[in-house]
């Protein structure tokens, strides 16, 4: 049973193999069995690695209990995994107390698909665990989180909303909301970014008017100027992050190359960190650029 477990067992379990209390204690003596937990125990050894403590963990909070928080975050590769601050989260009217676990009671039990397994490991999914998280983490750091998710293709976006209104009385589901709105299209259709950038060129009198998600040579452009043979590609977060979705915007690039188009790409980070910069940019693409500096700078005085 060890050997399936990662090295450890549960007394619950002992006891179903037929071990008296009095052989446990013996064997604890002995040093065969070494207590991780109250009721659980590495057979022979410590050394039972993350897997192992992670059960362990689990089998300490009784039936029912599942990986949550920040250590189901990190077993599916949205950050590191800190065995010293291992969360389970228990459904029931009170959740157990076990010295070195952090505990959550969970009032009702999670509705289907919010769990998942890994072998004997239950877990959160990715999307309960923001939800789980926007109690107590800042905006920023759901937003980075759902990007990684995304980056590692263990998340879909479009899942999010259903999940935040299944969830929209907990505590701090605003803050998650406010988080998924940078990543979801508007009522319009379009991303934030896209919508910004529009109104910022439909506001810049030297920019021509440009077409719009417009296609070109099997490709469809964000922004395109037919005359100039420029176009604008922004890149909102996250459908530019997967692996695939990177790989096609390098294709894209150099078939419009390759067709005579100079594609321009911008990031919504870059728009938010160095919009000037980005605008000048935009600008230099269509040969407008000197309209961005100020009355000193292009007088040279």
């Amino acid at each position: 049973m060890a050997a399936r477990q990662f090295g450890v067992v549960s007394l619950e379990q002992l006891r179903g193999l037929g071990f008296s209390y009095a052989q446990v204690r013996g064997a604890l003596r002995r040093g065969s069995l070494l207590r991780i937990y109250p009721g659980v125990y590495a057979v022979g050894h410590a050394s039972i690695g993350r897997s192992g403590r992670l059960l362990a963990a689990l089998l300490a909070c009784g039936e029912g209990a599942f990986l949550s928080h920040r250590t189901a975050a990190g077993l599916w590769g949205l950050c590191a995994v800190n065995v010293h601050r291992i969360e389970v989260s228990v459904s029931g009217p009170r959740a157990p107390r076990v010295g070195g676990l952090l505990t959550h009671r969970v009032r009702r039990p999670p509705r289907r698909g919010e769990l998942s397994a890994s072998g004997q490991l239950r877990m959160s999914s990715p999307l309960r665990v923001l939800v789980e998280l926007s109690e107590r983490e800042s905006e920023q750091e759901l937003e980075r989180l759902i990007t990684e998710g995304v980056r590692r293709q263990v998340l879909r976006v479009s899942d999010l909303p259903a999940m935040i209104d299944a969830h929209a009385r907990r505590r701090g589901i605003r803050r998650l909301r406010l988080a998924a709105a940078r990543y979801l299209p508007r009522e319009d259709g379009k991303s934030g970014l896209e919508r910004e950038v529009g109104e910022w060129i439909a506001g810049e009198r030297r920019i021509p008017r440009p077409q719009r998600n417009v296609f070109f040579d099997g490709w469809e452009l964000d922004f395109f100027w037919p005359e100039l043979r420029v176009a604008l590609e922004l890149d909102g977060r996250p459908y530019h992050t997967a692996v695939r979705d990177m790989d096609r915007d390098n294709l894209k690039s150099g078939r419009l190359a390759i067709a005579g188009v100079r594609l321009l790409r911008i990031t919504d980070a870059r728009w938010e960190v160095d919009r000037q910069g980005a605008q000048s940019d935009i600008l230099a693409l269509l040969g407008v650029a000197g309209s961005m500096l100020p009355e000193a700078d292009r007088t040279g005085r």
